[in-house]
């Protein structure tokens, strides 16, 4: 037989362990849902900001292109024959809109069908400066602060290369399709070292339909780099630019490029480029998903979220060339480490709980049966007649009938019944010995009865009443003598 002590503590302090951990299982999977969908929340509010970033940096270029070309339009009678002449450069520096507002990556070139070619340009030097060449007299580039251009000296930098901006892809693109357009990647040999950049260019023709420019902006992919380098991502995450082909364009750690050459993801020094490069690239294709799209995926023991979306999706950029897509990479320890050191944190306070409230079940189930086993102890005890006012469970029953419950009711029953039973007790024996006393005096009498009425007694009865008459006779004769001899 199972104790009840054992039972009963057993079965309280089970059901308190399947309802708190129960409650506590289904808020843990609550909270890592919640976090999960918080970090899904966060990465993409990083995303979208980083693309709306990227936007308006990939954005300034086709604007101040347009614009412009625009303002060429509208001064047709404006000769661009000559673009280095020192008045016309002058002019075409202060209606330049953008100078107030261009950085340190922007640039604005106007090459005309003579193979000149005037370029703004602060990028080196953070001034204004203008580059300025003309393959009639070799093609080589010029730099020149634009405050002191046209008044002699020698220039900043001269840089030795035959440079024909008619010769250039996004020229002849931009002449042949007759509006805006974006190139590809190309090495620029108007930047020191060919730096990786896109062009944007626009003509602008003649009333005659002859074209007297072509208004062009580099996009630097050094620039894109420098200004995700500059994002405050945590160490195990990282930003980057891919194009159709898999290139990796701009990222926020390593580098993109060799001299002369873009590097593959595939190539990229940095592991999480690659892996996470090659998992889109098995997933979706580089450009095949055309919305935003996150997801999450598991490189060695590292869970990695992923934001991945198309840039300038926008109507009026479609079809200009430019598919590149972006992909930003957190790991989900950074990403969500506090709310899950939070919910860590609370697991074990659950546990700690549910520990404290084991043991505060097995204490109240014992103190429940306490008064239960009490009166099994007092019973026990009153079947072997060993129970007295100083027996310790009578006493423990007594402080029981205090209690203000159902117990204390109980107790109290028991205790009366208990007061019961010793009285009647006491009140048997009582009888009983007076039993005994009767019985005792009962037989008494019956043996004298029965010595009496035996002969020896009857016998003895006899020679004891001749013996008196004897001893009467004896006396008696003196006295008659006495009697006779009196006058």
């Amino acid at each position: 037989m199972i104790s009840i002590r054992v039972v009963f503590p057993f079965i309280f302090a089970l059901q308190i362990f399947v309802a708190v951990g129960l409650t506590g299982a289904i808020a843990y999977v609550s909270h890592m849902r919640e976090a999960q969908d918080t970090a899904e929340e966060i990465l993409e509010l990083i995303g979208n900001t980083i693309d709306d970033q990227l936007y308006r940096f990939l954005s300034l270029p086709i604007d101040m292109t347009q614009f412009y070309a625009d303002g060429l339009r509208s001064q047709p009678d404006l000769p661009l024959g000559d673009l280095l002449e020192p008045r016309l450069v002058k002019r075409l520096s202060n209606c330049v809109w953008t100078q107030a507002r261009m950085t340190r990556w922007a640039n604005l070139s106007i090459a005309n069908p003579a193979g000149q070619n005037l370029r703004f340009d602060r990028r080196e030097y953070g001034k204004k400066v203008v580059k300025v060449s003309d393959i009639r007299r070799g093609g080589a580039v010029e730099w020149r602060l634009l405050e002191n251009y046209g008044k002699g000296g020698a220039p900043l930098e001269v840089q030795e290369v035959a440079y024909d901006p008619r010769a250039e892809a996004y020229y002849q693109d931009a002449l042949a399709k007759g509006g805006l357009v974006i190139s590809p990647i190309h090495f620029s040999p108007v930047l020191q070292g060919s730096a990786p950049v896109v062009t944007v260019a626009e003509p602008v023709y003649a009333a005659d339909g002859r074209p007297r420019a072509v208004v062009s902006s580099d996009i630097y992919l050094a620039g894109i780099s420098r200004y995700l380098q500059n994002l405050h991502l945590p160490n195990s995450s990282i930003a980057f630019l891919l194009d159709a082909e898999g290139h990796l364009i701009a990222a926020s750690r390593g580098s993109a490029s060799t001299p002369g050459r873009l590097l593959l993801a595939a190539e990229s020094t940095d592991s999480v480029i690659r892996s996470t490069a090659g998992y889109i690239g098995e997933r979706f294709g580089f450009l095949e998903v055309p919305d935003a799209e996150s997801f999450k995926y598991v490189r060695g023991d590292q869970h990695n979220y992923v934001y991945t979306d198309h840039l300038l999706t926008d109507r009026q950029f479609a079809g200009l060339g430019l598919d590149w897509r972006l992909a930003v990479v957190i790991a989900e320890s950074d990403l969500i480490e506090n709310l899950i050191t939070g919910i860590h944190s609370a697991a074990w306070l659950s546990l700690g709980l549910l520990v404290l409230a084991i043991a505060v079940g097995l204490w109240t189930g014992a103190w429940m049966i306490r008064p239960i086993l009490t009166l099994g102890k007092v019973a026990a005890a009153l079947e072997k007649d060993e129970l007295d006012a100083r027996h310790l469970d009578i006493r423990q029953l007594e402080r029981d009938a205090r209690r203000r419950n159902e117990f204390g009711e109980l107790a109290r029953i028991f205790l009366r019944m208990v007061q019961e039973v010793r009285a009647r007790h006491d009140l048997l024996e009582a009888q009983l010995e007076q039993l005994r006393v009767n019985i005792d005096e009962t037989g008494t009498q019956a043996k004298i009865k029965q010595i009496t009425d035996s002969e020896f007694f009857a016998e003895l009865k006899s020679n004891a009443r001749r013996i008196r008459d004897e001893r009467k006779r004896a006396a008696e004769p003196p006295v008659r003598a006495f009697v006779e001899h009196e006058p």
